[in-house]
């Protein structure tokens, strides 16, 4: 019998499979998706898909309808089970945001917004037979860059293992941060 690394459930135990993880096209495609989701179920928030994405997609995901304000929308749906044990953060709050995305906002995007959609649809995992567990969350939280950038002065960097050779374009690191601190407004 081959031993799984890892295996996830959702809250009614139901074991999870994932599409290829590092397969970046299709994830992206996936995003698009969940972007308009988003705009739909939280339509009250005020947000519309850039029309920049029609012609570029890698601009940024949203605009502000009452400001004009470029927002990025990052989906977290499978928590960083392992948070708490490498970087202190409960994982039920622990969310990433790219190395890679930092550097091209700070180029491209200095006044964009980030807005977390978090939605936690794996609630377990056993990571080589040691289970992790989160707590059921779902909220959409927003933040300004600026405000960002110094909390990834005092943010850990996990590095993907999987992606040390990755030629897809996948980004190879990441900050965790958690999603409680002060900078992240709670909108939903």
């Amino acid at each position: 019998m081959i031993k799984m690394a890892v295996i996830q459930y959702d809250k009614d135990n139901n074991i999870l499979t994932y599409h290829d993880l590092q397969d970046k096209s299709r994830w992206c495609k996936e995003g698009e998706s969940q972007e308009q989701s988003f705009v739909r179920r939280f339509s009250e928030l005020g947000y519309d898909i850039n029309p920049e994405k029609s012609k570029n997609p890698y601009a940024p995901d949203l605009i502000k309808k009452s400001t004009g304000l470029l927002a990025d929308l990052k989906g977290q749906h499978s928590p960083f089970f392992k948070a708490e044990v490498l970087y202190g953060i409960e994982p039920t709050y622990a969310v990433v945001f790219n190395v890679k995305d930092k550097e091209r906002y700070e180029q491209l995007y200095p006044n964009i917004e980030i807005v977390y959609y978090v939605d936690w649809v794996s609630v377990r995992a056993l990571i080589w037979d040691k289970e992790y567990k989160v707590t059921p969350h779902c909220g959409v939280y927003r933040t300004t860059f600026s405000d960002l950038l110094e909390l990834l002065k005092k943010s850990s960097i996990h590095s993907y293992q999987q992606r040390i050779n990755d030629n897809k374009g996948n980004a190879r690191d990441s900050y965790v941060l958690d999603i409680r601190n002060p900078i992240f407004q709670r909108l939903f």
